[in-house]
């Protein structure tokens, strides 16, 4: 009966330590992007946009570590979440040795945007990071770990310049986005993760644009000049603001 009910439990253990691995997907998966680089604006951003998704049917709290496998000398890169858009300098959502605990907390089917910016400052060349993702009650069993690549080139052209520089921020959002725009943006809409337009908006200098009744969630943002050519899309965080 023993030598039944043994290879029955171990089969169970594993079974279960592989559901617990494929609770959490990250899409895409690797990450790979490229920008340019101008030594004038030296803080042009190129983002690897990614979904982290829980899978599973129980809510967990994640912690996420940013590991700079190779970063050019001179840049720099930091992390987005539901939460935050972090500093530099934090490479963790959970690093007590900086003062940062800020667990992402999702339940069954919710997901968070895991995005890395890269800033080149001025300088070419290419990047790999990489986040591990862990759960908060588990945080040295590592459950998956995401790459992304940046490539960034010198601006060829005013083109490549304007393309860069246009921004949509905060992001993550609460009440109101502003936009970023060097040329002759008109425009900026936004869509839910479908591709419904949720907010349209007339684009004027100096302006800030209200998304503080949008859902939590993720959306699409994008930019257009005055004959309705979209010129950039950004994905967008939307949180709620905290009691």
């Amino acid at each position: 009966m023993k030598q039944i009910i043994l290879p029955f439990i171990l089969f169970l253990f594993i079974f279960q330590s592989g559901v617990a691995q494929a609770s959490l997907t990250l899409t895409p998966n690797p990450v790979e992007t490229s920008g340019v680089a101008d030594p004038n604006d030296i803080f042009i951003e190129i983002i690897g946009y990614a979904t982290l998704k829980n899978e599973g049917t129980e809510t967990i709290s994640i912690k996420w570590e940013r590991v700079e496998v190779d970063l050019p000398q001179g840049w720099e890169s930091l992390v987005c979440d539901l939460n935050s858009c972090y500093e530099p300098p934090v490479y963790s959502n959970i690093a007590n040795n900086i003062g940062i605990n800020e667990p992402v907390t999702l339940a069954p089917g919710e997901s968070t945007n895991l995005d890395v910016h890269a800033v080149p400052k001025g300088i070419a060349g290419t990047a790999e990071i990489r986040l591990d993702v862990s759960l908060l009650s588990d945080p040295d069993n590592v459950l998956l770990s995401g790459t992304y690549t940046f490539d960034a080139s010198l601006v060829s052209s005013s083109k490549d310049i304007n393309k860069a520089r246009l921004n949509v921020f905060p992001n993550p959002a609460t009440d109101y986005v502003e936009v970023q725009a060097p040329q002759n943006i008109s425009r900026l809409v936004i869509y839910n993760v479908i591709g419904r337009q949720m907010r349209a908006f007339n684009v004027a200098p100096g302006s800030r644009y209200y998304v503080g009744d949008l859902p939590s969630g993720l959306y699409l943002a994008s930019l257009a000049n005055r004959k309705g050519e979209i010129l950039k899309t950004f994905r967008l965080s939307k949180r709620s603001m905290r009691p």
